[in-house]
């Protein structure tokens, strides 16, 4: 599960870093206290944990497809986890700036706030818990190899462990405000698992290669 919860940490720093100015003045801006405060960000954290246990089961379910439809997986798998791991370097070294998914939901959010402000929190967390970044994506094929729904499913939980580091203490440590921090943290967990994803690509292609 190391791998499910370093690719949390790729992707939480920096989805805090850059999504902390949307976020927090829609989910603290009606709690007056440190238990609404709580309350409020355990069910965004909530949200996104039940988007991340539903790819899991699409993940498993995709897993066993793949399985039918070629005889050549482990080199489609390969191939798939070298690109990845390019893209998750870039997205953890190159990048200058990286967009919000909470952006575009500006309007619909405050409209939802108004209208249902119990369940806002709950789907706010679940949009933005659902970015099709490159950690992401890496965690939603690699859960997919498991040959268990519950595998799977820890996979996720995992993936979601390492979000949720950055998430939960942020508003009263004022961590959202630390991006610089928070960046090197995102970028340390993605160099270390681009490099492990391309030569676990690697490795499955040539053995794809062989057995052929």
């Amino acid at each position: 599960m190391l791998q499910g919860f370093l690719l949390g940490l790729s992707t939480g720093a920096t989805c805090l870093a850059y999504c902390a100015p949307v976020l927090f003045p829609y989910l603290l801006g009606e709690a007056k206290s440190i238990r609404q405060t709580a309350w409020t960000l355990s069910r965004f954290m909530l949200g996104r944990l039940l988007g991340y246990l539903v790819f899991a089961v699409f993940a498993w379910l995709t897993g066993n497809y793949l399985n039918t439809l070629t005889d050549r997986r482990e080199m489609l798998i390969g191939f798939i986890y070298i690109l990845l791991a390019t893209l998750l370097l870039w997205y953890g070294l190159g990048q200058t700036s990286v967009p919000c998914a909470a952006g575009s939901l500006r309007g619909f959010a405050a409209t939802l706030a108004q209208e249902r402000p119990a369940l806002f929190p709950l789907l706010l967390g679940l949009f933005t818990g659902l970015n099709l970044c490159p950690p992401f994506l890496l965690a939603f094929i690699a859960a997919g190899e498991n040959s268990t729904l519950g595998h799977s499913l820890l996979f996720f939980l995992s993936f979601f462990a390492g979000t949720a580091l950055f998430f939960l203490p942020a508003p009263l440590l004022g961590l959202g405000k630390n991006v610089s921090q928070l960046k090197n943290v995102g970028r340390l967990a993605a160099a270390v698992m681009s490099v492990y994803y391309f030569y676990s690509g690697l490795l499955l292609l040539w053995g794809g290669m062989i057995s052929s």
